[in-house]
């Protein structure tokens, strides 16, 4: 919804809760964070075109829109910018000759000014002048107490004390302690407020803002200005107030009650310091030279320069892929039997080298990629968790519960044991606190000091953060359609699970030739100081590690009237076929392997000469991402670079335990054969389809809308955090505490930081995704057709779609427009390469695609 959309205009009576939703759809949506999920940071201009979006965030935020100028004018002087890349995005700004004249003459000036953002409308608007001419520094005074309200409100888990009483709402709250306490609770005291309090959150707002701005043409503007001094936790409410099964400990609480509170908070300080008599907004002198967002925001205007720099930087980029689609060699020609193994991975842009280094190893052994739940949805609760959780894209409710059981017996829980790194004290006295910190708190920190000195390459009990051991079986096939208590099915039933299985087999085009063993492997990640560490998981496990969904698929797959039910489909998976679930994680480059217990001595033997190959391929993987470690290992040794990413997960000082989804570029939606022999250096997301079984476009209407937000949102992010780090990311991780459980904080009092922290992104090439699909141009209209909202994206161009037809391998490029001919941008010969690790040798920066030599036999 844009701001022209908006309809509270100047001469209706001020309607709060209108006004309300008006302001939320500003703030950020990034949830707590266990369940990290990479999203679109601008979703809020999303209606506008990319340039245009950007240009209006831009103006509400304050922030960056591009990079330095002097940044594209040094690519372009390095040959990572090319001047035909340069003259394209010249035409795509549709100027006069006039106007392309001048544009061009301006393109290599030094400018040192272009890129600097746009004074915020939200943080230098009335509330801003208003303070300034009470002289009153109102944030330092208000936000420290409301951040401490909030934080214990909130709370997850970290205080030992919960604020809130059983289903008292935030309000609720706060009027308890405020009426109650024994101490005053500061600065809530002051009579003008305490007196108001009783007048509930709708009336108190009604009566601050009355005493603070004055004309309600202005009411809207003030509150959006109070919660995007904050966006952190104003963001964090609105999350907790729509989608309150965020939290595993429910609070209730609104952004109406935040504002009620904070604007009480307000008032009172500027009550003890000015009395009742105070200058109001609507007083303020030029009142109306004020920039206000509905009047201001609603016209952005768009740097050219800048503009036409940032996209021939991107079709640059873009145009690597696209010359190698085109140039390679013809495509493998599929074979008549099947391979000898065939290994499932997430479509995640770091499981692409790892699948090239498979194959280039053993020309037996298929990939393919898809969506790293699998298809099979589900809440999940393990052996060792406390609460269920959802293992599937967030934008998916699902209905079913899975519990993982054994037949071991357990350890008591409550026996923690005597070793230093399990020691828990239930008494929680003051005394008996500081008698504890006095005497254990030296052996706990020389503990620690080892720990940083001397990084083990065994995870501490964090470990159950990020990664997943299977204990036991999962309660798989339902035996009643009851639903429990809470609403959800104990599993699923033959028919749901040929359902899932079938439609994942259709949309990768797996439905004939199936190898004797088929690995289906899910990805987490683990490291010890790390409090992002689910967005370094699986994001379409809501940043889980996916290894549940990985078992399930396999269990699934591998039951006999599972099978049988396939089979009246058309998909007839043989009888010596076996499924084996695993988990990658991604950190430490190793993988653990589950279920086996069924596998007869040919399977065995198949999974072990696929083990060794897939341990040479994590030697090598780890050896690839290396190039990018500041302190990681200079020689050519594969054994020496796994070592050492071992040690970086391990280690309690090191804040890149890996890059994560660093300098991802691509998504390509297409056969294998397609892109297997080219080396596209860990940038793209890789989701397998069949163009030739897809008549009507229907099954990439499901492909495109998971991969449209799932890859978008996890490009888009990265993109705005490198940017602007300050407003769109999360800055540095140093400072960062945890807070609640629900986010991240600068200091102890400080807002929660949204996006992502610097060190995730420093390296990433801030590019939009070029998404490549192998189809028609005319089957992908009729699945765009059936996209629904997510046509955004594409016609709004967030993302850069492509159409690569199957036989000839002529390239399309798709825009609100219509399609036209896709001619790749570069004066360079398309590189070609024997093998992968001679590529990455030497190499510290980004690498152009690459073709691999064909390899027979």
């Amino acid at each position: 919804m844009s701001v022209s959309a908006q309809h509270n205009t100047h001469n209706d009576a001020f309607d709060l809760d209108v006004a309300i939703d008006h302001i939320a759809h500003w703030l950020p949506s990034q949830g707590p964070i266990k369940d990290f999920i990479h999203h679109n940071t601008l979703h809020a201009v999303q209606d506008y075109p990319f340039h245009e979006g950007v240009a209006v965030a831009a103006q509400v935020y304050g922030a960056k829109s591009y990079l330095p100028l002097k940044d594209y004018q040094q690519r372009f002087a390095e040959g990572r910018i090319n001047q035909k890349a340069l003259d394209w995005a010249i035409a795509q700004a549709g100027c006069s000759v006039f106007q392309e004249e001048a544009l061009r003459a301006s393109l290599f000036e030094p400018d040192d000014h272009s890129h600097y953002p746009p004074q915020s409308l939200a943080n230098h608007g009335i509330r801003s002048a208003w303070l300034n001419q009470l002289e009153i520094d109102l944030n330092g005074m208000v936000h420290p107490v409301m951040f401490r309200l909030l934080s214990n409100f909130l709370d997850q888990g970290i205080s030992r004390w919960a604020m809130p009483k059983p289903d008292e709402r935030f309000w609720h709250c706060v009027l308890r302690l405020v009426q109650n306490s024994l101490l005053p609770l500061y600065p809530f005291h002051q009579p003008v407020v305490r007196q108001m309090l009783d007048e509930g959150p709708d009336q108190v707002i009604l009566n601050c803002l009355a005493k603070i701005v004055g004309d309600e043409t202005l009411y809207g503007q003030y509150l959006l200005e109070v919660l995007l001094a904050h966006p952190g936790w104003s963001g964090m409410v609105r999350i907790i107030e729509t989608q309150p099964k965020v939290l595993l400990a429910p609070r209730g609480i609104s952004l109406k009650e935040l504002l009620a509170v904070e604007l009480a908070c307000e008032l009172a300080f500027i009550d003890k310091k000015y009395g009742h008599n105070f200058l109001r907004i609507e007083q303020l002198p030029n009142l109306h030279a004020i920039p206000l967002l509905e009047r201001d925001a609603t016209k952005p205007q768009v740097p050219l320069k800048m503009r036409v720099w940032h996209e021939a930087m991107e079709w640059s980029l873009h145009s690597e892929l696209l010359l190698a689609l085109r140039e390679q060699a013809p495509l493998d020609q599929p074979t008549e039997h099947a391979p000898k193994v065939q290994a499932l991975f997430c479509i995640d842009d770091r499981e692409c080298s790892l699948r090239r280094y498979l194959e280039e190893m053993d020309s037996g052994i298929e990939t393919f990629g898809a969506p790293g739940f699998f298809g099979i949805d589900f809440l999940y609760q393990g052996l060792d968790d406390v609460y269920p959780v959802a293992q599937c894209p967030v934008v998916i409710k699902p209905k079913h519960l899975i519990l993982e059981s054994t037949d071991k017996p357990q350890p008591d829980k409550t026996d923690k044991g005597e070793s230093l790194s399990t020691m828990h004290f239930g008494a929680h006295s003051m005394l008996r606190g500081w008698l504890y910190t006095q005497t254990l708190g030296l052996a706990y920190a020389l503990r620690l000091g080892w720990s940083v000195l001397r990084p083990g390459g065994q995870l501490p009990g964090i470990k159950s953060l990020s990664e997943v051991e299977a204990h036991g079986h999962l309660h798989l096939l339902r035996e009643s359609d009851e639903p429990n208590e809470d609403g959800y099915l104990l599993g699923f039933s033959l028919t749901e699970m040929a359902d899932r299985v079938g439609g994942l087999l259709r949309n990768i085009g797996l439905t004939k030739q199936f190898a004797p063993l088929i690995v289906i492997v899910a990805h987490g990640s683990s490291s010890v100081n790390n409090p992002h560490f689910a967005a370094y998981d699986c994001g379409a496990c809501s940043g889980k590690p996916g290894a549940p969904n990985a078992r399930a698929f396999a269990w699934m797959a591998n039951h006999p009237p599972v099978r049988e039910i396939l089979r009246e489909r058309g998909i007839a998976i043989p009888d010596d076929t076996h499924f084996v679930p695993a988990l990658h994680n991604t950190s430490r480059d190793e993988i653990s392997y589950f279920d086996q217990q069924a596998l007869n001595k040919a399977a065995r033997q198949a999974l072990h000469s696929f083990q060794h190959s897939m341990q040479h391929a994590l030697q090598r993987n780890a050896r690839e991402r290396c190039r990018w470690f500041e302190l990681g290992p200079q020689s050519h040794s594969n054994e020496e670079a796994h070592r050492h990413v071992v040690a970086r997960a391990s280690s309690i000082f090191e804040p890149r335990p890996e890059l994560n989804h660093s300098n991802n570029l691509y998504c390509v939606v297409g056969r294998r054969a397609l892109t297997r022999h080219l080396f596209m250096d860990r940038r793209a997301f890789l989701q397998s389809y069949d163009p030739g079984s897809d008549d009507d476009g229907s099954i990439l209407v499901k492909i495109l809308t998971a991969a449209i937000p799932v890859c978008g949102g996890i490009n888009l992010e990265y993109l705005f955090s490198r940017i602007d780090n300050s407003v769109y990311g999360a800055g540095t991780k140093l400072p960062h505490n945890v807070i609640g459980l629900l986010g991240v904080a600068n200091g102890v009092e400080g807002d929660l930081r949204t996006g992502l922290p610097s060190q995730m992104i420093e390296v990433h090439e801030p590019a939009r995704l070029l998404m490549v699909v192998e189809q028609g141009t005319a089957i992908i209209d009729q699945a765009i057709a059936n996209l629904g909202g997510l046509r955004e994206w594409l016609e709004n161009e967030w993302i850069r779609l492509v159409a690569c037809e199957p036989l000839t391998r002529t390239l399309y490029l798709y825009s609100s427009k219509g399609w036209q001919l896709a001619e790749p941008a570069s004066d360079k010969p398309f590189p070609i390469s024997s093998r992968s690790e001679k590529i990455i040798v030497g190499q510290t920066r980004t690498i152009p695609v690459h073709e691999l030599e064909r390899r027979h036999g």
